[in-house]
Parts: structure tokens; sequence; C-alpha cells
């Protein structure tokens, strides 16, 4: 049938869907065609209650109409094509004009067909949001919205009593949040009050005329409308009216002033390490950080080997952080040589983690934090860069320290420097077999004129990435060579079939994979059951590849 010789006659009244015409199940008990044309193809709008569907061109819609937010003259049916000096967008949702447009040439006022069908509602009272009934105005002049403090350009909510204004989507603001930058509910209010606010999430200065959402306890916290409900920094909950959340969980009970039970070792009493015999303990690592107990107060278990520092033993069942806008809850490892991936930092991890269990999503996607990320806060400080540093925004930016693109970045509100949580969150000073010295982290060349080389692989070192240094020798390494890629991982589990052995003998054993001599500061080793033959993985990438001889042997083995 040919399109132009039969329209289908101006829809009814009813709410209409603008959805693919060929789309199964959209009206039931009919053909899923065109009511005009007869194709199947494009897209249109359909009403269920009259079971009719039609492309765009196969309506036909009236040539004059009266809308009632530009009620001094009738609007045009016209094609977008046809007009060469509006801006080619619609007045209230601003989509590109691309269909037939209602149009009126005086005022320059346009209005696309779904806005037509389904129009913003002309009055709205929500006691919540205002006292009185406010109005929507369809106007084309820059405006300040009182909720969020932003600059509109067209069609508020406007009070006709008051001078208030309000755009559409801040409405139904919520009244009192928690986000995850501040231990406190805060609340909205529309006028701030004076005095010299800056935002706690973007860190800009904020206008005190205007609102925002503030702190009752905390008498300098606010936080703009805007970057307070940002799906990255809000969990979607409104508190208003809701009961204080339970009170905090304790982690351990108290048995005497040197003896706990901790939640994750409850089969056994811990009890608090003695300074004299902490030598004994250099070797160990806590069963939370996966760090060395070294000279830091700990627990130990009476019973076996597990041991946590101190200031892990206190870690909170529960907290608020600002990489994750959910509450997260405190988890430990599973002991069966499982490591987990820390969704910011990226790096596996065999110890304590903070996990999300929100909404299915958040568990489909095994939001998870290790401890080292989920215990940064702000300002954050690092002796690397001289300004503090923020969780401002959640995109993309390209680390200062490595120089690659991450998701998870603090950025400096001085100048224009962003830092990875991988990089972030590294050990600022570590012990290398390669040197008798502490090791520091450094960036730039320092004294040095000539070209700086890794004492580890032999390769040369970028200065303008951050690398460990020793400030007395002048000893230059890469950040990976002294790590590895199991350093969060705990000696003496296994992972991918083989025992994590640290790399302090006498002699380095050779990969069974790139055949080259271990240099990282762990490696695995793995034992036949057949005939007892060691081998040997300097790196998890190198015992990961698919098909190299790690992979081979690791299946030979479980496979007899």
């Amino acid at each position: 049938m040919d399109q132009q010789s039969e329209r289908v006659k101006q829809f009814c009244n009813h709410p209409l869907r603008y959805a693919r015409i060929k789309q199964e199940g959209v009206i039931t008990g009919r053909s899923n065609n065109c009511d005009g044309c007869g194709d199947d193809s494009g897209y249109g709008y359909y009403c269920e209650l009259c079971n009719i569907q039609a492309h765009v061109a196969c309506i036909g819609w009236p040539d004059i109409i009266n809308h009632p937010c530009h009620s001094r003259h009738p609007l045009k049916k016209v094609s977008p094509e046809t007009i060469d000096y509006t801006d080619g967008k619609c007045q209230f949702c601003r989509s590109p004009l691309v269909d037939l447009m209602y149009h009126c040439s005086i005022c320059n006022f346009s209005v696309d067909l779904r806005c037509w069908l389904n129009p913003a509602p002309l009055t709205i009272y929500e006691q919540k949001s205002h006292s009185h009934t406010l109005t929507l105005m369809a106007r084309k002049d820059a405006f300040t919205c009182n909720a969020c403090g932003l600059v509109g350009d067209r069609n508020p909510y406007v009070c006709l009593e008051c001078d208030f204004m309000l755009h559409k989507g801040c409405i139904n603001l919520p009244r009192v949040i928690n986000i995850n930058r501040h231990d406190h509910k805060i609340s909205r209010t529309y006028h701030l009050g004076h005095g010299d606010w800056e935002c706690g999430v973007c860190r800009q200065k904020m206008d005190w005329t205007l609102g925002a959402f503030f702190c009752s306890r905390c008498p300098n916290y606010a936080v703009h409308s805007k970057c307070a409900t940002r799906e990255d920094v809000w969990d979607g909950k409104e508190l208003e009216d809701k009961p204080e959340d339970e009170g905090e969980e304790d982690p351990y009970k108290v048995i005497n002033e040197k003896e706990i039970i901790h939640f994750s070792h409850e089969e056994h009493n811990l009890k608090l390490g003695d300074d004299d015999n902490a030598a004994d303990y250099e070797k160990m690592w806590c069963d939370a950080c996966i760090r060395p107990i070294d000279s830091d107060p700990f627990f130990k278990c009476v019973e076996c080997k597990f041991f946590l520092h101190k200031v892990c033993a206190s870690l909170p069942r529960k907290k608020r952080n600002i990489l994750h806008s959910h509450l997260l809850r405190l988890q430990y490892g599973d002991r069966h040589g499982k490591p987990f991936k820390c969704t910011s930092c990226l790096q596996y991890f065999d110890g304590f983690k903070y996990k999300c269990n929100f909404n299915s999503a958040c568990i489909h996607m095994n939001i998870l934090f290790d401890i080292r990320c989920s215990s940064i806060s702000e300002p954050f400080q690092h002796e690397l860069h001289p300004h503090p540093l923020f969780r401002t925004s959640k995109e993309h930016k390209t680390c200062g320290a490595c120089g690659e693109d991450s998701e998870y970045v603090l950025s400096c509100i001085v100048c224009d420097f962003a830092l990875g949580m991988d990089c972030a969150t590294l050990p600022r000073k570590v012990k290398h077999r390669c040197d008798d010295h502490v090791l520091s982290l450094h960036h730039g060349a320092g004294s040095s004129n000539g070209q700086l080389w890794c004492d580890i692989c032999e390769g040369k070192t970028d200065a303008s990435v951050w690398y460990y240094g020793c400030d007395e020798c002048g000893v230059t390494l890469h950040i990976e060579c002294v790590l590895g890629d199991m350093c969060y991982l705990k000696p003496g589990n296994k992972y991918l079939g083989g025992e994590l052995v640290p790399n302090h003998g006498m002699t380095r054993p050779i990969c069974i994979v790139c055949e080259k001599r271990c240099m990282f500061p762990f490696f695995l080793k793995g034992i036949a059951y057949s005939d007892s033959t060691v081998v040997y993985a300097c790196s998890r990438k190198c015992a990961y590849r698919g098909h190299d001889r790690w992979e081979e042997w690791y299946s030979k083995v479980h496979c007899e």
C-alpha cells in the first residue's frame, strides 16, 4: 500500500507510547503492522486502549493546536527542515527536532510530538518542596534554581506568590539522606544561610543564598543538591521520619585487657602480642591487610597461626566509603586460597574486604574493596603531592603517578593532578633484598641528569612515573619489580595450584612459564603428586596464562 494513499485519522486523547512498530507483545491479538501504510519497520505511536498504531508520517496530526504553556498564539504543524532559525530542539525536553513539530513563528517556540502528547503537568503542589502551588512557565531566559543553585535556560516551575523557581528534576528532591562523604545524615534546605561554604563533594564554592544539603551536627558542612544526589554519592534512600540505624556491631568481644574474641576467628581467642617476642613474628602476615606484622601492635591466636594488627582488629563491621554509594559490610577471606579482586584498585588480595550487599546489581557485579582502598578518606594527603586530594567526580582520569587511565581517582582541586587508587594505596616504605636500606616512593629524576635504570630487571626507569628508590644508595626500581603481582596474597596459602612462597632464598628458582629466574618478592611453588616434581611460577601473570606450561602442569596434576 502506498504510504501516502491512506493515513490514520488523528489518534485519541489517551496516553500514547513511542516504540518500534515491529515489537512482539506491544498490542496483543493483532498484527504488528502500521495501520496507515501496513509496513512493520521503523518507529511510531500506539494506543493499547484503542488498539491502533502507526508511523508518525502515517498519522493525520492536526494542522493547528493550542498549547497551555503558550496560550498567546496557536502552534502550527511544520517539518523541522523547513525552518532554519530555531535552535533545533524542543522547548521542553530539549531533544533534537527530527520529526514533525508544532511551532510558533512569532515567539520562536517549538514543541515535539512527544511533549505535546505527554505534556508535563502545568501545576504541581508538593508540600515538601514548597508551601505554595508551582506553575510551569515556558520561558527562554536564564534562571537560577532555588534547590540546586544551577542556572537553567528554560521552563522552570515558578511560585506566583513569591520569588521561587525550581528545575523539574528538583521538585522531588529528598529531605534527609546519608551520603558516602559524611558520617551523619544531611538535610535539605532552600536557604543555606550566610557563610563561606564549600561543597563537601565537588569542593567548589557555594552560594549561601540558594538551597543545598547541610549537616545539623557539623556547622560547616554542606553539599550542593546535585552533588549530594549523585548516584555515586547517595544510596537513593529517603530517611525523613525513618528511625536511626541500629547501633554499631562491635568487631570483637573483650575477654580481658589482653585477650579478645574477633568475629572473623570466633573458634579461638586472640591474645595481644608481647613486645619482647615481636621479633619472633617478623615474618608473619596480618590476616586482614596481608602486610607483615613487623613492630606494630598485634593480636595472635593462642592455638593457630592467625594474626591481626591491633588496628585491623578494630575495623568497623559496616561503614560508608567515598568509593561507593551504598553501605559496605566487613567480611573476612575464605581461607581457601581464593583471592578477590578489588573493585577500585583492581589488585588481587586475600584478606578482609568491605563488600556491598545493597541490591542484586552490586551482588552480581561483586562490588568489594580491600582494606587499603576502603580506608581511604578525605582529604587524602600523599607525600609526593603538595595538595590534598578528594574524590570529586566519577569521571575517568589519567593517573599522574603511572600515566594509566583510571575510573576510581582522587583529584587535586588546586592543580590538574589525579591519583588512581592502585597508586594511592602503594606502600610508602618497603624492604627489598636488592638493598639493605628501606626503599621509598619517588617521582622525577632528582639530582640525577642521566638515564635511570632498574636494578632488578635492568630495564630503563621512567622518571615521569613513580618508582621506588633508595635515598642513600641512589638505587631506582620499578614498582612492579619491587612488589610483583602477588604482594597482597598471603604466603603459605595455595593459589592456582601452587603454594605462595617468599623469594628470600640464597638462589632464585626458574619460572616454568617464562623460563627466567623469579625476581619478584613471591613465587608459586607446585609439587606434582605422581613424581614429586617441583615447578615454579614467578608471578600470577605467568601462572594464569591459559596455554603455557604452568597451566598444562596444573591441569595434569589435578586430573590425576
